[in-house]
């Protein structure tokens, strides 16, 4: 049993083990209806199989989206990005609970989720798998709660792209930052912080693939000024993800308090990981395999559909030259950080 202390609004409060705390909010990331989503719950609560609900509805349907909510190479990062130990975990933005519940079998969790409805699915899930008594679920934003609990890790797995956008009243890039300098206040001593993020750089995108967040191509890639001009004459709103080089994200990380990141590739990405390779030593490891072995294919990030196959061939070419320049670091699909 566990159970963390946080403030709220200037209540302090207090939350154990299996149980839930809520402070609706109206916007957050959806990528499936409200009401869908209560439907869906519905039947897993009725005691039907969670996957087989999902499988249903999503597999043939939206299978980009089942894919991300089922695969199992969600939790590859387990083993060699995510620090071992019995403490207790902070996941920002748990989604569909594809982290906060594989987790909660092992170590206690704290499932911080802002959409009421994807909650209440990670809820409905875990308890059908057994590992709700090690969960705990915060629904609310994370800026608006200060956790005086402090966290062995955190996992933000598709967030600080998106630390920024949702809220209207601080400039994005200001927010990510103040993002990441919350997460350290609020790690243990020895506590990481566990990103799962998209390369700016990353070499799909610079050749002309849609962004996964934005779904155009040639402008998240950009640098943030010019990135922000193009998104708001193509889009007329303004720009509200943004992703990072190696050297920004590292940069940043640095001046939020953290001292030792250690970044590692992931093909084809980080959300379906098939190969995860550290780029300490200056990426050694990461260019010797893409000049020694056969390339994960890519996908289109935003939709989950497969690139052309004469792409694939281009992008192999591309990066063993860069391999062999020993510079192929930079331009890796995504990445996983590790930062302390």
């Amino acid at each position: 049993m566990f159970s963390i202390n946080f403030t709220h609004r200037e209540k302090v409060l207090s939350l154990a083990a299996a149980g839930h705390y809520a402070a609706p909010r109206e916007v957050g990331f959806r990528d499936t209806s409200a009401v869908e989503m209560r439907e869906l719950i519905g039947e897993i609560e009725s005691g039907r199989p969670w996957r087989e609900a999902v499988a249903t509805r999503y597999a043939k349907n939206k299978n980009w989206l089942y894919r991300i909510v089922t695969d199992p190479s969600r939790t590859a990062f387990f083993n060699s990005v995510l620090p071992a130990g019995n403490g207790v975990v902070l996941d920002i933005g748990s989604g569909w609970g594809q982290i906060a519940r594989p987790l909660a079998a092992t170590r206690p969790v704290v499932a911080l989720e802002p959409v009421a409805e994807r909650l209440a699915f990670i809820r409905a899930a875990a308890r059908q798998e057994g590992v709700h008594g090690r969960m705990a679920s915060v629904e609310s934003d994370y800026f608006e709660i200060d956790f005086a609990t402090r966290f062995s890790a955190i996992c933000a797995i598709g967030v600080l792209e998106w630390a920024g956008a949702f809220q209207g009243l601080v400039e994005p890039q200001e927010r990510q930052k103040a993002f990441l300098s919350k997460c350290r206040k609020e790690l243990d001593t020895g506590g990481s912080l566990i990103l799962g993020i998209e390369n700016r750089l990353g070499l799909k995108y610079l050749l002309g693939c849609p962004d996964d967040h934005l779904g155009v191509p040639h402008i998240a890639c950009l640098s943030a000024d010019l990135a922000r001009r193009h998104w708001q004459k193509s889009s007329g709103h303004p720009l509200q993800s943004f992703t990072y080089s190696l050297r920004e994200l590292e940069t940043m990380l640095h001046k939020a308090g953290f001292s030792d990141c250690e970044f590692f590739a992931t093909f084809p990405d980080y959300k379906l990981p098939r190969q995860i390779i550290s780029l300490a030593d200056g990426g050694i490891a990461l260019n010797q395999w893409l000049l020694s072995s056969t390339i994960p294919s890519e996908h289109n990030g935003y939709d989950g559909s497969p690139l052309d196959p004469a792409f694939q061939i281009s992008l192999a070419d591309h990066y063993r030259t860069l391999a062999s320049e020993s510079i192929a670091q930079h331009f890796v699909p995504s990445f996983f950080v590790r930062a302390s």
